[in-house]
């Protein structure tokens, strides 16, 4: 069963500076095959916490997020697509699809924390890292938090 939610993620992304994403968010909940599965659209923006502007409904993405127990799955589709697997028992490869080309990412998870009450609210907080080839990108973390509409 389909339930609508409020989902918050904050990510944080440290290479040669720091770098705080924060997105809001109504989408869908619901369990398949013991997964927590997460979808929701996402407008693009332009401009810092503060002055964001909408980019157009032709710019939107549809995310799928499944969580489970030491393996998440981040699925965008729309101009910039990717599929991103975090796997806390391997690395795993990643490619993020623009307009203007593919980039090329290994993925290197290193924690991953659920919390669920399914009464209302679901917790998750990973931490992974992003290199391309011998190059280290940056280390990163993502804080999600899902909760029912009220």
């Amino acid at each position: 069963m389909n339930r609508n939610v409020n989902i918050l993620i904050e990510g944080i992304v440290r290479g040669e500076s720091e770098e705080r994403i924060v997105t809001r968010a109504i989408g869908q909940y619901h369990i398949h095959n013991h997964a927590h599965v997460l979808r929701y659209n996402e407008s693009a923006v332009e401009g810092d916490n503060e002055d964001k502007v909408t980019l157009g409904d032709d710019k939107d993405s549809i995310n799928t997020i499944k969580i489970s127990p030491g393996l998440v799955e981040m699925i965008k589709s729309g101009d910039n697509s990717t599929h991103m697997t975090f796997d806390l028992s391997q690395s795993t490869q990643s490619v993020y699809d623009t307009p203007y080309g593919s980039l090329y990412f290994q993925v290197d998870t290193s924690r991953i924390d659920i919390e669920a009450d399914l009464a209302d609210r679901l917790t998750l907080h990973m931490e992974y890292s992003l290199s391309h080839g011998d190059s280290h990108i940056s280390d990163n973390q993502i804080h999600i938090v899902v909760k029912d509409l009220n």
